[in-house]
């Protein structure tokens, strides 16, 4: 009798596991930084308010092959700039970082076959920090410089 009802209770509690655990993941989701080559994992009630917009070049002159910038819709107002990501040759974005100056294509996050993703962000929320703006301005920000948020795509 007992082993039938571990061959019961076993099943069952793999299969509460499996759910809790998918629920888990689909509370990010994975916002494509295109053409950059990588997606940034973002908390899934936020990623309806993001925009990616591709920009020009302006810095493949310091061998940037792409650059997305990443704004956040308010619940109320326009939209504001949160973010730039570049994508770079990893030893030209090498060429611009010097110890004594503010990166100016932002922090390196992540490197892979010779390429790299730098990106920059604010220095301070724009929204009051108590406001649901402002907390999801937070969250997104939090997770700006992880590379863990990261992942390539090319």
């Amino acid at each position: 009798m007992k082993l039938r009802g571990i061959f019961f209770i076993a099943p069952l509690l793999l299969l509460v596991i499996a759910i809790t655990v998918r629920s888990s993941g689909e509370d990010q989701v994975w916002v494509a930084l295109n053409p950059v080559a990588y997606e940034m994992k973002v908390p899934a009630d936020i990623a309806g308010r993001i925009t990616v917009q591709d920009q020009v070049v302006d810095a493949a002159k310091s061998g940037a092959v792409a650059v997305v910038t990443l704004s956040y819709q308010p619940l109320e107002g326009e939209r504001a700039w949160f973010m730039t990501a570049y994508y770079f040759i990893e030893k030209e974005l090498d060429k611009t970082i010097f110890p004594d100056q503010v990166p100016p294509y932002g922090f390196k996050v992540m490197a892979q076959e010779g390429m790299a993703l730098s990106v920059i962000g604010p220095q301070e929320s724009i929204y009051e920090i108590n406001s649901e703006d402002g907390k999801n301005y937070t969250k997104l920000y939090d997770i700006l410089y992880d590379a863990a948020s990261y992942r390539f795509v090319g």
